[in-house]
């Protein structure tokens, strides 16, 4: 049996992306084994996976006092190989500490490593990463380092598993709202998203839930308060039971955000909003067809976290009229 230790620390939406690996080894190799290094938060999303075997709390905020422990759980498994996917030094050093346990067996990292990350790796993939190519492919490059593709095999599409959110049974199609972002220039305006769930509450007699976290329940309520029939659950559930709640959707429409790459993975409906981020790049992978942007502008997309243009085009001209057509397509 062949053990292999994963590195994703972190985001929500970049282990979202890097869960078709986990998928790929196991496709590839049914007996093998799949430990996974992340941070704390993220140890109940993964363990809903049934790919992964173990899940490793990294303990990046409380590092010293943490650090006994991780080691110990690195120690207990002498891995065939490590593979980092976050391809940062934060994620290389634990790789090459889960090295040192296994004999000195190989560590794969990705080819756009960052800040001398790829100094820890014995091996990155031949293909280099291009503008036009999606993250999830180029950590399948990674996969297939140790696991090679077979071909005629059906795509790695990530298992989760997770039951739908226990709901009442009323008329009118569930919608979930995931307006935030850490970064403003992947937010839509607000009144963009009220102007929406008017309609939707209007045309469709839908029922709008805002979802997010703690920090975002205050930036909700003047939504749920503009949209009638809304309900504010931004906070009121941990991670699993956000999984669970958006597998309860009819749709979800969605920024740039972790939520939106985990609906995408488990096959909710989605419309996805692009602003300043490429779906291209990092797009929900298996939905790309329903993703929402303005076309046609040179700024974008710009990748920053700060509009050098006044008035954030990108976003302030879409209209909720485009939105409002796309969330048709599915309704």
């Amino acid at each position: 049996m062949r053990r292999y230790l994963i590195v994703k620390l972190s985001s929500i939406g970049d282990i979202a992306h890097a869960l078709p690996v986990a998928r790929a080894i196991r496709q590839r190799m049914p007996d093998a084994e799949i430990d996974w290094v992340a941070q704390p938060e993220y140890q109940a999303l993964l363990a809903r996976c049934p790919d992964i075997s173990r899940v490793i709390p990294f303990p990046r905020h409380h590092f010293l006092r943490g650090f006994p422990q991780f080691w110990r759980e690195l120690r207990r498994v002498r891995y065939d190989a490590v593979l980092d996917l976050q391809g940062l030094l934060k994620s290389a050093l634990p790789a090459r500490l889960a090295r040192r346990t296994a004999r000195h067996k190989p560590v794969y990292g990705p080819a756009w490593a960052r800040e001398g990350a790829g100094h820890f790796y014995s091996l990155t993939p031949v293909r280099a990463p291009g503008p036009r190519r999606h993250a999830v492919e180029e950590l399948l490059d990674i996969a297939a380092i140790v696991a090679p593709p077979v071909a005629g095999e059906p795509f790695p599409r990530p298992r989760i598993e997770i039951e739908p959110a226990a709901c009442e049974d009323v008329p009118g199609p569930r919608i979930g709202f995931a307006p935030f972002s850490r970064w403003a220039t992947k937010n839509w305006a607000p009144e963009g998203f009220v102007e929406l769930g008017r309609r939707l509450v209007g045309e469709m007699g839908a029922r709008i839930l805002l979802l997010g976290s703690a920090g975002d329940a205050r930036s909700a309520a003047p939504l749920v308060e503009a949209i009638p029939n809304a309900r504010n659950l931004c906070g009121h559930l941990d991670l699993p039971g956000l999984l669970a709640m958006m597998k309860s959707l009819d749709l979800l429409v969605s920024v740039d955000s972790g939520p939106l790459h985990w609906a995408d993975a488990m096959g909710v409906p989605i419309v996805a909003i692009y602003g300043a981020t490429d779906p291209v790049r990092t797009g929900p992978y298996y939905q790309h067809d329903h993703v929402v942007t303005v076309e046609g502008l040179a700024c974008r997309p710009c990748h920053s976290r700060r509009c050098a243009v006044d008035g954030m085009p990108c976003l302030s001209t879409l209209s909720p009229d485009a939105v409002f057509e796309a969330c048709m397509r599915w309704l």
